[in-house]
């Protein structure tokens, strides 16, 4: 009896009680899909340095570079979503010090690929942060692989979990963990049992026996809508994107995520000044967000906003489309 009381003694003072998810009290009942994280695009992709072509020379980062901070001073800044293109590079094949074996994180562009450093090196600033910070959740997306063939997906298939457990360490490992349950419990079971990492996966890689029990699948939103690329961070109506974005299919799926990208892919300029274009509209982000929550089935809100050259703008945006999600799911439980 003695034994028994002092192992619950010992069990109820390691318990850790949620109070509130990424700086918001309140927000601890609320599902995954009922808030908004703020994300940066190919997160890596400058957060290292200079990046550079597989032949050695240096990519020129006003073309390959998508953010200038470090994925640690991202984290402090508030961003919550990681998105990394991978590809895979051989130990026989480490000829130069940037090189390092196995995923590495890629820009891939439409005349070349820029190597960053290796999946690692940001996986491990990920985990540091948030063993640090135990409030908070997060989540990652593995996008796209280079080159697009079986030897590169298949080095992927057999490395990626490996890397994961080694970083994270196992499932029931001390420190965070990735869940498998964010369509499903609340934010506060994802805080209380340190599983608070959700892991997207690229669809070539579903169904590998070795990865299956650790991922979701990653589904990007974009209208099939000829004119959608009047709608960007820059020029688009509020009013007239929601409607673009309310016609999705399966927009009503809560394990389906409605991702935002507030960033500019066209014309000529450097990736750094578009992004100062999509910085300055961040104001748009609100009215997007009630027209979405509105006018959903499920009243769900956007659940990304994805950024280049993430600024705190972005973040305090977000933060303020939470705050408003605390107060709207206590009128309208869902």
């Amino acid at each position: 009896m003695f034994v028994l009381s002092l192992l619950s003694l010992v069990a109820g003072s390691l318990a850790y009680n949620c109070t509130k998810v990424n700086s918001e009290p309140g927000a601890c009942d609320l599902k995954l899909h009922q808030i908004t994280l703020a994300g940066s695009r190919h997160s890596g992709c400058g957060a290292f340095g200079p990046m550079y072509y597989w032949s050695g020379g240096k990519a020129p980062a006003c073309y390959y570079a998508t953010q200038d901070k470090s994925i640690t001073d991202q984290l402090k800044m508030g961003i919550r979503d990681f998105s990394f293109d991978i590809s895979y590079i051989h130990k026989s094949e480490e000829s130069l010090p940037y090189w390092e074996e196995g995923p590495v994180i890629v820009s891939i562009g439409s005349a070349a690929v820029a190597y960053s450093r290796s999946l690692r090196r940001a996986l491990v600033e990920i985990r540091d942060f948030m063993n640090s910070n135990r409030d908070e959740v997060l989540t990652m997306q593995i996008r796209d692989y280079y080159p697009r063939t079986r030897e590169i997906r298949d080095h992927l298939l057999r490395t990626l979990t490996p890397l994961y457990d080694d970083v994270f360490g196992p499932e029931g490992s001390e420190g965070v963990q990735l869940t498998f349950y964010s369509t499903l419990r609340p934010l506060r079971h994802m805080i209380e049992s340190n599983e608070r990492m959700v892991l997207y996966l690229n669809k070539d890689m579903w169904g590998h026996e070795l990865i299956d029990y650790r991922t979701h699948p990653l589904t990007q939103f974009e209208s099939q809508n000829g004119h959608y690329s009047y709608y960007n961070c820059h020029s688009y109506n509020p009013d007239r994107l929601a409607e673009e974005i309310l016609k999705i299919d399966r927009i009503n799926e809560r394990n389906i995520r409605l991702i935002v990208n507030w960033w500019l892919s066209n014309g000529s300029g450097c990736i750094s000044t578009m992004a100062a274009t999509c910085s300055a509209e961040v104001s748009k982000l609100g009215g997007l967000w009630e027209d979405i929550i509105e006018g959903t089935h499920l009243h769900r809100p956007v659940n990304v906003v994805v950024s280049d050259y993430v600024q705190p703008d972005l973040v305090a945006a977000v933060q303020e489309m939470n705050r408003n999600a605390v107060e709207y799911y206590k009128v309208k439980p869902w």
